[in-house]
């Protein structure tokens, strides 16, 4: 019989409990301090009742060598594995914050009338964070098999992780059961019920698609308050996603763009090959959800009467396609300028003889008079003489009139809006050239709470890597204004723009097209007036961070980034 703990036991000699944070029907979790490394942990243990069997202790040991083998930033970190007194704890990363579940339950207390959701931004946030490490999960032949609200973590930084292997399965490649045997009953449905996917409710050889569904029920309760699954028993709510679809997202959030809700409901098929080959294809549709609503019509700048328009700060006119009325969108007659009626010439036609209207004593001698005009008009018959003859075997290149050949054609100029299509972190430098990229989509969630970070340095110049930073794809090559929410200081960054995809390197972007500094945190604006495809934020110096350890204690902190093109 293996005894309960009470607070200071102390762990393999090193992790002392101090309390307990939470438990479930197999296993609990307490908060732990490290005497080696000065930081507070989580350490999980199977419950007193539950530690004696030796089906649940093996699949207990499993799921921490599961997730001892995974190593990604929205996985919550195994620091360590100790067995001692025939018991086994798991040392992890002790996440400050709460999960997904507790958010939604605290939503609806505060508010019982109305059923806690997210906001759209937040829901992708942590769909896309979930999805990347269902990829790097699945890479590693793990199906979770128990994705929900209450195993998604939200720490304090705005960092999404995943959490609770413990229903985990191994799989080879083609989803069936490793070499190993599975410590599951086929019978039984593993998991919790509102979330299950059908193949796994009907017992069916799974693939790592039977984590995306359970993902999508996940989002769908974000937006919706609920799951769209719901009954008396298990048994009901679990076959209820064999009989019928969800009830469409966008009756029950207008709110939500359509865009958003096809994801999701793809994610909700009921036929795994009918849902997201895997979590990096999810995470990619989660982000261009929200990239820009299709039903939004933005007219191109400075139009003014719709023909002709100037970009503010630019002599650059645009010009409409001919025969193209810019302000109705459809063809119209092209408007042909009348020919102007030829000026009259005032010169008199009849010479007139001043000179008879002089009295005679002013009449002068008219050859005497003109001689020197004479002179000075033969000089120059002679220079246009030889002028002619110079020019007349000189052949001018033909000046068609508007009636000759063709019309030229005008290339059309593309006024669609410019949206923001993907942002994506760019570390030049870097062995896989990203920095923290499961943490990008808190930058366009409008939520200053969650936050993109660099890595913790040692040199706040970033040492031999020079900067890192976030590229912004847009819909099209545009230049206007980014405004960034610097969340950490000092900071010094630079801008620079490319329209022939993202550079491997720092020198491929070419000159910056403009930098700033500052030594406060606070809302940074860049005028970038270089039109690009991709643009790039890119951080030359950061401050120091009380989350980094005193040998790297320099990190980049951004809390939100948009653009607004001119």
């Amino acid at each position: 019989m293996v005894a309960s703990l009470i607070p200071q036991t102390l762990i393999g000699n090193r992790y002392e409990l101090q309390r307990s944070l939470a438990h479930g029907g197999m296993a609990e979790v307490w908060l732990a301090f490290d005497l080696q490394l000065n930081r507070l942990v989580a350490v999980k243990l199977l419950r007193t009742h539950t530690a004696d069997d030796p089906v649940v202790a093996e699949r207990f040991r499993r799921e921490a060598h599961a997730l001892a083998r995974l190593a990604h930033p929205n996985i919550v970190t195994i620091y360590d594995i100790v067995e001692e007194n025939n018991r086994l704890y798991v040392v992890m990363k002790y996440i400050a914050g709460k999960s997904l579940r507790e958010t939604l339950d605290d939503m609806r207390r505060r508010n019982p009338s109305i059923p806690g959701t997210l906001s759209p931004q937040l829901t992708v946030h942590i769909g896309r964070s979930i999805a990347f490490a269902l990829k790097h999960t699945h890479d590693n032949n793990i199906v979770h098999r128990d994705i929900k609200p209450g195993n998604i973590m939200l720490d304090t930084d705005g960092t999404i992780l995943l959490a609770d292997f413990g229903i985990a399965k191994d799989t080879d490649d083609e989803g069936m059961t490793a070499g190993i045997a599975d410590l599951t009953n086929d019978n039984i449905m593993m998991g919790t019920a509102k979330y299950l996917s059908p193949e796994l409710v009907q017992g069916k050889s799974l693939t790592g698609r039977a984590d995306l569904y359970s993902l999508g029920l996940v989002l769908y309760e974000c937006l919706s308050g609920d799951v769209p699954f719901n009954g008396p028993n298990d048994q009901a709510i679990a076959i209820g996603r064999l009989q019928r679809d969800a009830t469409p997202l966008s009756t029950l959030c207008p709110h939500v763009p359509l865009a958003l809700t096809a994801v999701i409901h793809k994610m909700l098929q009921r036929r795994p090959e009918h849902r997201y080959d895997n979590g990096a294809d999810v995470a990619v549709a989660l982000q261009a959800s929200l990239a820009g609503s299709p039903d939004a019509q933005t007219p191109a700048v400075g139009l003014g009467n719709g023909r002709t328009g100037t970009s503010t700060g630019s002599s650059t006119s645009v010009a409409p396609n001919p025969g193209q009325d810019p302000l109705m969108g459809q063809k119209s007659a092209p408007v042909v300028a009348p020919t102007p009626a030829p000026l009259r010439d005032p010169t008199p036609k009849k010479a007139v003889n001043v000179d008879k209207g002089l009295p005679p004593a002013r009449r002068s001698s008219t050859l005497r008079s003109l001689a020197p005009a004479i002179i000075l008009v033969a000089v120059a018959a002679v220079m246009v003489m030889f002028l002619w003859r110079g020019l007349r075997d000189t052949k001018a290149p033909a000046i068609p009139t508007p009636t000759q050949g063709a019309a030229r054609e005008v290339a059309p100029v593309d006024t669609s809006p410019v949206t923001v299509v993907v942002l994506k972190s760019y570390d030049p430098n870097g062995d896989d050239k990203l920095e923290n990229e499961a943490m990008v989509g808190a930058l366009s969630d409008n939520d200053p709470a969650t936050v993109w970070t660099t890595l913790c340095y040692g040199d706040k110049y970033f040492g031999s890597k020079r900067g890192v930073g976030i590229v912004t794809q847009l819909s099209r090559s545009s230049a206007g204004q980014m405004t960034v929410n610097m969340g950490s200081a000092p900071w010094s960054a630079e801008i620079f723009t490319s329209d022939a995809g993202i550079p491997d390197s720092l020198k491929g972007w070419g000159s910056r097209v403009t930098n700033g500094y500052a030594t406060q945190e606070g809302v940074a604006t860049f005028n970038v007036s270089s039109s690009g495809t991709y643009i790039l934020l890119l951080l030359r110096e950061i401050g120091s961070s009380p989350t980094c350890s005193a040998s790297n204690p320099f990190k980049g902190v951004i809390r939100d980034l948009g653009f607004t093109a001119a």
